[in-house]
């Protein structure tokens, strides 16, 4: 083999290899319409076996599907996460608005209760206010965002039990718009809407 040769067989062996390109990104998952979303904030409550965790305020990071809870960071330090049954958790309803008073009360969701009869309440604190005012969830206007359990619907009788998350409020209509997936949207009233889990 010829110097020239050996010398070009030196410049193909050392020259760079060109990788192959790398994979596309993955597809980010759709969004979800039917859970609490990365960020919001939850009282965690009713819970049997570590009950000193009742009260305790907390955001979402993720959904678990393969365990169907949430796994929260507590608002406390250290830092501690939690992985937490849907039920045990109450999302805190910033800027929701009591109806028919005047002047309008706006506040956030900071608990909730079931009466003897099965209806839940729940306590909403006035910005800049220490006291609370316990109303059902047809009292209030709640913003968009907010996720609901659907109830209470003779019509559609299927949908009852099944979550979706506040788009707007029809004045006209006086119902909620909410989204069950990016394609699907129905109207509500008040008291079709639930936020207890």
């Amino acid at each position: 083999m010829t110097t020239a040769a050996v010398l070009h067989l030196r410049r193909l062996t050392s020259a760079p290899q060109e990788l192959p390109s790398a994979l596309p990104p993955p597809t980010p998952a759709p969004p979800r319409f039917d859970r609490l979303q990365p960020g919001t904030r939850v009282i965690v409550q009713r819970l049997q076996a570590r009950q000193e965790l009742n009260g305790q305020a907390g955001r979402v990071q993720k959904f678990l599907d393969d365990k169907g809870r949430y796994e929260v960071r507590l608002e406390v330090e250290p830092a501690k996460l939690i992985s937490v049954q849907p039920h045990n958790l109450l999302q805190m309803v910033d800027n929701a608005a009591l109806l028919n008073h005047d002047p309008p009360i706006a506040g956030t969701i900071v608990n909730s209760r079931v009466e003897d009869d099965g209806t839940a309440q729940f306590a909403l604190q006035t910005h800049g206010a220490q006291e609370m005012t316990w109303v059902t969830c047809d009292k209030l206007r709640l913003p968009k965002g907010t996720l609901v359990k659907i109830t209470g619907l003779r019509a559609k009788p299927a949908l009852n039990g099944s979550w979706a998350t506040i788009e707007s409020w029809d004045d006209a209509a006086g119902r909620y718009v909410v989204a069950r997936s990016a394609t699907e949207k129905i109207k509500l009233r008040p008291v079709n809407v639930t936020i207890m889990q």
